[in-house]
């Protein structure tokens, strides 16, 4: 435990709308940031013995425990630790004692015999990665096409979420690099994973255009889809509950005002906002909504939620969020976590900007009611890692100035 407490207890007692020691910081979305520096320590964790024998077979055991000493080692590319950590789930035990890593003229590629597939890891792969995307899309395609054609109500959208289900576990279904986790950081940070909201677990299943027509043209398709996910999602955060987690932060897009009506948002998604942060509590663990998007008209619906936190975007496009207008909005008992603009002053803004900045945001959302600093989107991937370190550290040199306290 350091002199200031942990971040765990920070964030801690910020989503329970008390006064931490000082003011918690957490920056979010990482997991794309740090994946290319993630894999590369991955691979290195490997080279000895890809050099010696040029093949290696992949252990599922020796294999979580390698791409858990990976993640940390990237994290290690920043300086100044932050309260929390997002962690994932891993590929199946089953998937990746059918993976070998093959070097091959100085390069290093993962490859399922089984299946025939091949992957240049680290800088390359880039037209594997591209062909993953097309495939990816094409069967969104498919099944959107299958959601035209499917009438009011069939089991076609159970069929659906089942086969993303399945996609799912296969690449993310293994929790045990998460309780690995859990034992390396969980005493001093929070640790959470993110799950989209059933509304926007859409996207994945049929792509933008299947949800904007299927609202539309198949509601009772949709809304049966909805309750797959909706299920789906929940087994998802119960074994995360399992494995030691503190939180889950819930995604939310293509549910805003600027993309959705009113009644649209509160027949599709508002319900499956709610149950699935019911869930959340109900199996003890924290929940915190990203919502993104227009969130200013539908802050009266997101206050009647059961959140511990509230994640908003910076200001952007067509629309004004001001931490401060949706502070006065929320009123204090809610945390809410700041929407610093990750590009125009994270990545690109003076010292003295995001000095100011991170004062203006805790002036006008931490004095009165519980408060994180946090960025509105996720960091551009060529921020240089101390831009990062330099809003962690403006925070800490912050006096922790939260003055309401719930009961």
């Amino acid at each position: 435990m350091s002199e200031h407490g942990t971040g765990k207890e920070r964030i801690l007692a910020a989503l329970a709308g008390g006064q931490p020691d000082m003011m918690p910081v957490a920056i979010d979305y990482l997991g794309l940031y740090l994946a290319e520096r993630t894999e590369r320590a991955y691979v290195e964790e490997y080279r000895e013995r890809l050099e010696r024998e040029g093949r290696v077979r992949l252990d599922p055991a020796e294999d979580t425990a390698i791409r858990a000493r990976a993640f940390l080692r990237a994290y290690e590319g920043f300086e100044e630790r932050q309260d929390w950590l997002q962690v994932f789930g891993a590929p199946t035990q089953e998937v990746v004692s059918q993976r070998e890593l093959v070097a091959e003229d100085g390069l290093v590629f993962e490859c399922d015999p089984g299946a025939g597939t091949r992957r240049e890891m680290l800088l390359g792969g880039e037209e594997a990665k591209a062909g993953e995307l097309r495939s990816r899309f094409e069967e969104m395609t498919r099944r959107f096409e299958r959601l035209r054609s499917a009438g009011a109500r069939s089991p076609v959208g159970a069929e659906m979420v089942a086969e993303y289900e399945r996609d799912f576990r296969t690449h993310h279904g293994n929790f045990g690099l998460v309780e690995r986790l859990v034992r390396e950081r969980g005493r001093e940070q929070f640790i959470y994973m993110g799950v989209p909201a059933p509304f926007c677990s859409l996207y994945g299943l049929i792509g933008f255009e299947g949800m904007m027509t299927g609202l539309v043209e198949a509601p009772g398709l949709v809304l049966d889809m909805l309750e797959g996910l909706l299920e789906s999602i929940l087994k998802r955060v119960a074994a995360f509950r399992d494995s030691g987690g503190d939180g889950i932060r819930v995604e939310e897009y293509f549910a805003s005002a600027d993309i959705v009506s009113p009644e649209m948002y509160q027949r599709f998604a508002w319900p499956y906002e709610e149950r699935l942060l019911s869930g959340i509590r109900r199996l003890g663990l924290k929940g915190v909504l990203y919502f993104c998007g227009d969130c200013m008209p539908r802050l009266p619906a997101l206050q009647q939620l059961p959140l511990d936190g509230l994640m908003v975007e910076e200001s952007k496009k067509d629309f004004n969020i001001d931490i401060g207008a949706v502070r006065a909005q929320v009123g204090p008992d809610l945390c809410l976590f700041g929407n610093i603009d990750s590009y125009a002053l994270v990545q690109r803004g003076t010292e003295d900007q995001l000095r100011e900045e991170v004062r203006r945001q805790i002036h006008e959302a931490g004095e009165e009611g519980a408060f994180v600093v946090g960025i509105g989107s996720p960091l551009p991937l060529d921020t240089p890692p101390q831009r990062a370190d330099m809003l962690v550290r403006l925070t800490r040199a912050h006096p922790c100035c939260t003055l309401h306290v719930t009961g």
